[in-house]
Formats: structure tokens, sequence, C-alpha cells
């Protein structure tokens, strides 16, 4: 064990994870990290900077732990870190009264308005003029599905939260007359709502879609972003992924905050559902067909087909 190693514990989303990445490469400066996280996602981790690997799963040998969320099992392998300095970072004050029998102290971190990749920056030491956001290394080309066209664009039109998801009938219809020919894969989770949204989707698109939804392994999941022209999608994980792809990218947004989880430049740009509502957490499909077909007419403009 390095004196530097550090242990960092997020078993959250794969999106929410990969918002980690500005964090872990600081933390890989100092030494090796281990992350405390869902085990199919060592793919992922592959492709961050860094020396950043999955954490064993008992008894992880590290001089520093940061964990981020206060649930009990995270606390619980915390303590088996011995001898380590144990530091609980959290956004809200909600860990039980006896995380103090384990941890060196507790910090909260509230970011009403901050972009959670760049708070998790700043609560691992990082300096807020030094962050840059998310990026990850291309995958290999053996990661790549077989059989895709050359060109093509990623429609991703799930998220784990229902409410987020633009209505597939908006798709099609902001897709209308667009595209000059580009074929559009599909990709959704596993979930059944996500392949019956995603089917539906690819249904109206005929001829120009491919239908991938719920058949991608991560890795897969992957590479399909890292190779397309562009991504449109719902706050997600494929918005933060494709983003760190550094690859075109519209996201619309329903009832979560864009400052939390958008990082928005003049090839990502995002629509938020509250600024065509007077709901407080409106549905996206508040947003309007028209905006969002301007929008992709507008991104198409910046890559080469």
């Amino acid at each position: 064990m390095a004196k530097n190693d550090s242990l960092v514990i997020f078993r959250k989303q794969l999106g929410d994870v990969l918002l980690l990445q500005p964090a872990l490469a600081l933390l890989a400066q100092q030494g090796k990290v281990s992350l405390a996280t869902r085990p199919n996602f060592a793919d992922l981790l592959a492709l961050m900077p860094g020396n950043i690997s999955l954490a064993p799963r008992w008894l992880p040998s590290v001089s520093v732990v940061y964990c981020l969320e206060a649930r009990r099992g995270a606390l619980v392998y915390a303590a088996q870190a011995l001898g380590a300095t144990r530091h609980l970072l959290l956004t809200r004050d909600n860990a039980p009264w006896w995380q103090t029998l384990f941890f060196t102290d507790m910090r909260i971190y509230p970011g009403e308005t901050a972009y959670r990749a760049a708070l998790y920056y700043q609560m691992v030491g990082g300096k807020a003029e030094n962050f840059e956001p998310p990026h990850l290394k291309t995958p290999p080309p053996d990661w790549q599905l077989q059989g895709l066209p050359a060109a093509y664009g990623v429609i991703h039109p799930t998220a784990a939260w229902q409410r987020k998801a633009w209505a597939p009938e908006r798709w099609i219809e902001a897709l209308a007359g667009l595209s000059d020919g580009l074929k559009w894969v599909i990709s959704s989770g596993p979930a059944q709502w996500e392949k019956e949204l995603a089917s539906r989707l690819a249904t109206g698109l005929g001829e120009q879609a491919i239908n991938l939804a719920g058949r991608t392994s991560i890795r897969e999941y992957l590479a399909l972003l890292a190779n397309a022209k562009l991504t449109l999608c719902i706050d997600g994980s494929a918005s933060h992924l494709s983003a760190a792809f550094g690859k075109p990218t519209l996201t619309l947004f329903g009832p979560t905050n864009p400052q939390h989880w958008h990082w928005a430049s003049p090839i990502t740009p995002y629509l938020s559902a509250t600024d065509y509502s007077t709901e407080k957490r409106p549905p996206a499909d508040a947003i309007p067909v028209a905006v969002v077909h301007k929008a992709i007419a507008d991104l198409l403009e910046k890559i080469d087909v």
C-alpha cells in the first residue's frame, strides 16, 4: 500500500459514476485509486485516465477513504479499511449517528446550483478553477458491435426514471425531414417499459432506425456512444457518456435540474421542460416538438456525415 492510495465509495448509477471521473483522476495523481461501485462498471473504469480500478469485495488496503454516500453498507465497508483516514463527504446530512464511530470527519457540500462532477471534484480537494468536465478514452475496436453502418447517430430515449422520458411520437415528429439518410441506432436500458418505448420509436422511424434497445452490454453501449456521430437523449447516462467521449449531444431535461447534471458547450446543448411549463417539476413532454426539431437540425450542421 502506497502512502497516498485511496478508496472512493460510490455505488450509484452508471451516469453518476461517470461524473466522478474528474475527482478520481485528481486522486490518481497521488497514488492508486480503488472505487467501490457496481462490479459490472469495470469497463467504464477501464476508460478513465489514471490508475483506477474496482475495489476488492472485502478489506480494502488504502491510506485514505472518501465515502460519498450514507447507506449502511457503504459505511460498514469504509470501516474495513483498517488504519486509513476516513472522510464521509455528503451533499445532504442524512448519515446515522453511529457514523462518528468510523469516520475521521464528516463534511456536507449542499451544492444547490453546482454541476455534480465539479462538486465531487471539490469534495476530494480539487480547486474550482482547475476543474475540467468528465473525459473518457476511446474504447478498443473490439468492443464495438459488428454490422453497424460507418455513420450513425444514437437516440437513447429512456433513463432509470420514467418521468424523464420524451414520448416516442414526439421524437418521430421532431426528426421528420432531418438526418439526410443518417441511420439512427436506438438504445435503452433493459427494463420492459424502456424496450417498449424504444420499439415504438424504432417502428415510427422505419428504415432509418436500428433497434438495439435492451440488447447491449455496458461494453457495447460505451463503444456505441463513442463511435456515434451524435447522440440525442434525455437526462441520463447517455448524456454524460456521449459528452465525455467528445460527441455532439442534445439532452432533454424534464423534472431534473440541468445545473446539477449538465455541462453545456457548443456541441452539448440542452432543452429544459421548466422553460416551457409552470409546473415545479414538469415532465419532459412539456418541451415543444418544434424546439427539439430545430435543436437537432442545428446539431446536425456541426457534424460531418
